[in-house]
């Protein structure tokens, strides 16, 4: 990994705004670690909280170091985060419980011991994703789900805001303790300090905003202090500063001796809570990398982003740093500046490791109320923005599932809410898909015909009789939900009892991609139901894979004159016209008064002329005698036989275009214009074909005009019904 080139080198530009992004970095990111290491270490780890705020404060420049040396982008910025921070308040709480007794050092080294155990194996987990390139996973994530989680994380910072400010459990028995007149002056001012960062900065995101606001609160805290009369050393033994600390610094290693305390089974009864760390981590990692790319305007290598974060986990979590990964504001920040090389993470990091060495004196004069603020303001964004500012953003339904999480995330637990909100958002998801109608169009057979042309007394009857023919075009995936409505709808059919009761179904599977096994049970149903109103079904455009299941499931046995499997939903109208023209006694050759040889004998009685300027050809079955790109100039008449034009795509399939019968021609357009074919042509049956060639068309004109005359007003009305045939079938689509 190369991290030498000049995309990593500042330019002397770059200097001093990478230096003021960094300084102006690292004051809210200390911050924020001290308000992470405060909502960790309270309560009955309170004592403890100097070496939190090492630890944290540690990890800090260690995270930050490794994922600005090591990201796929030139200004990265990584920390330590804050849904782990809260994940982690919830199992420190747990174990100080459970260990309830033990001796305080026997605790402190426990919850250290669970810290490391999920920082190293989050960052495992994340290397191993980068490794195998599985960073598309979280596109699969249903929203709210993320959104229910991300309402659920700030509101533990809430909650954790108050524990820090005010060592009181929030609960519905001890809310009343927090409206005592002496308990307000902890935690209002942290809150009211909260709420009125969060307010500015809806408003405005100067950059300068946050330090300045924490500059301001600090000397409003110490003025007040001043004209009240209360010196520092009671300030500090009231519980309104961090310290005293202990001397011996913020950081003390993790020796043998702590490890020899630790107390594993109190850690793993919370593994859910450690799966659903992972999980959390990983989501919002790419999540924070993806609004990162259109931060940036390019893309961003997810999986090296796994793995840079992965790294500096594992380093971070051997110290007892939480999980650390690349965050969205401080290097969107930078981007704000142009400033796009490594130097502004290094400059923050290095700020971190300063405060770490040489600002225990000075941090235990930081006012609790103010990292309270500062964990309120964080929780109180993830809330406004999920459970507000998302009503008018997302369907009833998914916005309800918010609050739904949140609910089961207080009173159950994070796992027991994920489980919840992807079983709940799968259902709403089946729901929603079961009322997206799997029936893309329903046609008729009088408005929808098959591309084989017919006499116009064939296509008069079709046109009158053909709504016996019922065609669904079917779509999509179908399952147990949507084989109901394709169901529904043929019941309905059968229920009328008109003139043109259904005797007829087509079912188009084309644009179907695969049935569930609930969906195969609804397909016998539906056979049994047609089978049982006397239809005769046809169906078409079966896939291999929908072929495989049906055959396997028995739906493809029993084919018969009265129920037939087709290529195309061409051949399947065309075998429902055929079958409903015969069995109205309709003869299915061509209506040879409507033939271009009876309108000649009618202008020409016993004309024979004709055969003296074309050239007859008896065609066999599956014998072309017209291919596609070639070039012609000649008009077919057949006089007997069927023949079927086809077209050829790209990828050499071949498509029907329609089907001639006796009595039509081919070719017009070719013979006025000339040009290459746009299909081939071949037989269906033996056929015998005339052709008509430019210069015997010329000869025609000079020698016998009334003969040509009446040859052109054939091809004019042909063209013209040919042209409204089209322009019918184009209404019937796109009404």
């Amino acid at each position: 990994m190369d991290i030498t080139n000049s995309n990593n080198l500042p330019k002397s530009s770059e200097i001093l705004p990478s230096i003021t992004v960094g300084l102006v970095n690292a004051i809210i990111e200390i911050s924020v670690e001290i308000s992470f290491a405060a909502l960790i270490f309270s309560g009955k780890l309170e004592p403890f909280l100097p070496r939190g705020i090492g630890i944290m404060l540690l990890g800090s420049f260690i995270v930050g170091t490794v994922i600005s040396l090591t990201s796929s982008l030139s200004g990265m910025i990584g920390v330590p985060q804050d849904t782990p921070a809260a994940l982690m308040a919830v199992v420190a709480a747990g174990i100080a419980a459970s260990l309830q007794g033990h001796a305080p050092e026997a605790i402190y080294s426990t919850v250290l011991g669970a810290i490391m155990f999920s920082s190293i194996l989050t960052g495992l987990l994340f290397i191993l994703m980068g490794w195998f390139k599985s960073s598309g996973f979280v596109r699969f994530i249903p929203y709210p789900v993320i959104g229910g989680f991300l309402a659920g994380t700030g509101y533990l910072l809430v909650k954790g805001s108050l524990g820090v400010m005010f060592d009181v459990p929030l609960t519905l028995v001890n809310l009343p303790k927090y409206f005592a007149p002496h308990a307000l002056w902890y935690w209002l001012p942290g809150v009211l300090f909260g709420l009125v960062l969060y307010l500015i900065l809806r408003r405005s995101n100067h950059f300068l905003i946050m330090p300045g606001a924490v500059v301001a609160a600090i000397a409003l805290f110490y003025a007040f202090i001043f004209f009240a009369g209360i010196s520092v050393k009671e300030a500090s033994a009231n519980g309104l500063l961090l310290g005293p600390f202990p001397k011996g610094g913020l950081f003390s290693f993790f020796t043998p001796d702590n490890f020899a305390l630790i107390e594993w089974d109190a850690i793993f009864q919370h593994s859910a809570t450690f799966i659903t760390l992972f999980g959390l981590s990983a989501i919002s990692l790419l999540l924070n990398a993806s609004g990162l790319e259109l931060v940036f305007k390019k893309d961003i290598d997810l999986n090296r982003e796994l793995i840079s974060a992965g790294s500096a986990t594992i380093l971070g979590g051997l110290m007892g740093s939480i999980v650390g990964y690349q965050t969205l504001g401080f290097t969107a920040l930078a981007k704000k500046f142009n400033v796009t090389n490594r130097l502004t993470g290094i400059i923050t990091s290095l700020m971190c490791a300063l405060a770490l060495f040489f600002g225990a004196s000075a941090i235990s004069y930081f006012p609790r109320f103010v990292l309270g603020g500062m964990l309120f303001f964080l929780g109180l964004s993830f809330m406004v923005e999920w459970l507000v500012d998302s009503f008018k953003l997302l369907p009833r339904m998914d916005y309800a599932l918010i609050w739904v999480m949140l609910l089961i995330l207080d009173r159950i637990g994070f796992l027991q809410a994920i489980v919840a909100g992807v079983v709940i958002s799968s259902l709403l998801f089946v729901i929603s898909y079961g009322r997206v109608s799997t029936i893309k169009n329903v046609f008729y057979g009088g408005t929808l015909h098959s591309r084989v042309e017919r006499s116009r007394r064939h296509r008069n009857y079709l046109a009158v009789h053909g709504d016996q023919i019922h065609i669904l075009v079917l779509q999509g995936f179908i399952f147990f939900g949507s084989i109901q409505r394709i169901l529904e709808n043929i019941r309905k059919r059968l229920a009328l009892k008109d003139e043109d009761q259904l005797k007829y179904l087509v079912l188009d599977f084309r644009q179907v991609r695969r049935l569930d096994s609930s969906a195969m049970f609804g397909v016998t149903r539906l056979k049994q139901l047609v089978e049982a109103g006397n239809v005769l079904m046809a169906w078409s455009g079966l896939s291999d894979e929908l072929s495989g299941q049906m055959e396997r499931s028995g739906l493809l046995q029993g084919q018969s004159d009265g129920f037939s499997i087709h290529p195309t939903l061409d051949h399947a109208l065309e075998w429902c016209e055929n079958k409903l023209l015969t069995n109205e006694k309709e003869q299915l050759t061509i209506d040879i008064g409507k033939s271009i040889l009876s309108t000649l004998n009618r202008s020409f009685p016993g004309i024979t002329r004709l055969a003296n300027y074309t050239e007859r050809m008896d065609v066999q079955p599956g014998e072309y005698f017209i291919r596609q790109g070639e070039y012609s100039n000649d008009l077919y008449y057949i006089e007997s036989g069927m023949v079927t034009v086809e077209f050829e795509t790209i990828k050499g399939e071949m498509i029907r275009l329609r089907s001639v019968k006796s009595g039509a021609t081919l070719g017009e357009i070719a013979l006025y214009l000339g040009g290459e074919r746009s299909a081939s042509v071949k037989a269906e049956k033996p056929s015998t074909i005339h052709r008509l060639s430019a210069a015997n068309l010329q000869r025609m004109q000079k020698e016998d005009p009334a003969l040509a005359a009446v040859l052109h007003e054939w091809v004019a009305r042909t063209l013209s019904e040919r042209l409204a045939e089209n322009n019918r079938l184009i209404e019937v689509f796109m009404g």
